[in-house]
């Protein structure tokens, strides 16, 4: 067996126990792009994220998966990937299972107009102990176990037509499956990008009616946040989730959470503060990206 598949049993073997179809709702904790606090944005934002690891850790039993919408780091430096390890490894210690997008600042070498190399990020993500079920072509895009009957893929910032087949394989070998999309660039707050760089996107999602939700991040201006239906061609619409809190430095102990009902799919999603408890976060504004604005309401939706 290889050791990426023995790996992801050992990932699938630590899950909560109410983490099986049928029974209880799960929780999912979006780790939005964090490539702010990697350089430690405002002199707090790098304690922020850890305080945010820890408190993770600390309700261990409560989420089932972590989601890191991609851009670790901001530039791809030496002491950029050390605080992202440093960070990522508090939830190795209490074996949190998480799976991480590729994002266009995670590219060796950012910010060139034609991004290429992903050593830095491949050689952070050797170090940590959560590792997918699978890898495709590329090892950017992966599978992950999520519960019975769930899994969670990601995919390559810009996949390439062997990632993208494999991403259909995978769905397609677990017949009555359903799937999270994971990827740094997809889904915003109109619902799913436009234009013709993301139209792989789309139509994956038009291919592939298994994948019932799909989750980005990537600084899109001062909107933080949106959840809403997306339609896609020839399936039901797709639960689109799009969250950032980046350069907002009063926002880095934020994230999102997903609870999921995997009977019947049915989804709540929420902002929350897991340092201090609070589930809606006030207007918050920066001279960087200007007005932000308090987080969307509680917002739930079908599974049907």
């Amino acid at each position: 067996m290889r050791r990426g598949a023995t790996l992801g049993l050992l990932l699938a073997a630590s899950l909560p126990a109410f983490a099986s179809a049928g029974e209880a709702k799960l929780q999912l904790y979006v780790m939005p792009d964090t490539q702010a606090w990697a350089w430690n944005q405002g002199g707090t934002t790098l304690e922020a994220w850890r305080a945010v690891a820890k408190a993770l850790c600390r309700e261990r039993q409560r989420f089932a998966l972590v989601l890191h919408t991609g851009d670790l780091v901001d530039n791809p430096r030496p002491v950029e990937w050390s605080n992202a390890l440093s960070v990522m490894r508090e939830l190795d210690a209490c074996r949190m299972p998480y799976a991480i997008a590729f994002g266009n600042h995670d590219f060796d070498n950012h910010p060139a107009p034609e991004p290429a190399g992903d050593r830095g990020w491949q050689q952070l993500r050797g170090q940590l102990a959560s590792q997918p079920l699978e890898r495709g072509p590329s090892g950017r895009s992966a599978l992950h176990p999520l519960t019975e009957g769930w899994f969670v893929v990601t995919a390559d910032f810009m996949p390439s037509r062997a990632d993208l087949d494999w991403i259909e394989q995978a769905v397609r070998a677990r017949p009555g499956a359903r799937f999270v999309l994971l990827s740094h660039q997809c889904a915003d707050a109109t619902g799913l990008f436009a234009g013709p760089a993301l139209a792989w996107c789309r139509e994956l999602l038009a291919r592939s009616p298994a994948i019932r939700s799909v989750v980005s991040g990537h600084w899109l201006g001062a909107r933080r946040e949106s959840w809403k239906q997306a339609r896609r061609e020839g399936a039901p619409p797709v639960i689109a989730l799009y969250q950032n809190y980046q350069h907002v430095p009063a926002l880095a102990p934020w994230g999102v959470v997903i609870e999921l009902e995997p009977g019947s799919g049915d989804l709540c999603v929420w902002s929350e503060n897991l340092v201090d408890g609070a589930t809606r976060h006030p207007d918050a504004t920066s001279e960087a990206v200007g007005w932000v604005g308090a987080s969307s309401d509680r917002t739930c939706f079908s599974g049907d």
